[in-house]
């Protein structure tokens, strides 16, 4: 983690997009960086950095990726594993940072793009016997029906009985770290922003 003191507070731009797939659906706020891209937050990457990092070494090796992304991606070529780690045989946390903080992602939707790995028939909804699967690949166990009932009423927000995308982004406030992360973005935020 960086010890730099805190700087100001960037200039932040909230990209509106509508899911074409999910109609009717709100309008969600992406909360961006300077350059336009996806903002990408030291305490949101700190916490995907350390799931990557099991051994706490403070580095993040191929083998780290293939052992946790194979829980999701069960065919991913090794050229994947390589471009994900920059080509090179390990990366620290600082480099991590170091290469996404400024990215240029304008059209991205990190959420969305998490949402598909548990939607790959793309229906709109979480398919529980994928989630079962990725439970169960991560070492969680397998997961009773009522462990299931459980998540499934946990995330399920506008209990029709299924997770949703929406349902989904309530789950995983990316790019919303922290009440006191000063670059902290609400979706009161983002309706201000678009009515001042």
């Amino acid at each position: 983690m960086s010890t730099s003191p805190k700087k100001a507070a960037p200039n932040r731009k909230i990209s509106k997009t509508r899911d074409e797939n999910f109609v009717g659906k709100a309008i969600t706020a992406i909360p961006r960086n300077e350059k336009g891209g996806v903002l990408v937050t030291e305490a949101e990457l700190k916490a995907a950095f350390e799931f990557f990092d099991e051994s706490g070494s403070g580095k993040i090796t191929l083998s780290d990726l293939k052992k946790r992304l194979s829980a999701f991606y069960k065919d991913l070529p090794v050229r994947e594993y390589k471009f994900l780690l920059n080509n090179k045989p390990e990366l620290t946390f600082e480099e991590l940072y170091s290469l996404l903080k400024d990215n240029e992602l304008t059209s991205y939707d990190p959420v969305k793009e998490a949402f598909k790995i548990y939607d790959p028939q793309e229906t709109g909804f979480v398919d529980t016997d994928v989630l079962r699967e990725i439970f169960e690949n991560l070492g969680y166990g397998d997961l009773s029906d009522d462990d299931m009932q459980i998540l499934l009423d946990t995330a399920d927000q506008d209990k029709d009985g299924r997770i949703s995308l929406d349902d989904f982004r309530l789950l995983v406030p990316f790019g919303h770290a922290g009440a006191d992360d000063e670059n902290d973005v609400t979706e009161h935020d983002a309706h201000n922003d678009t009515h001042s």
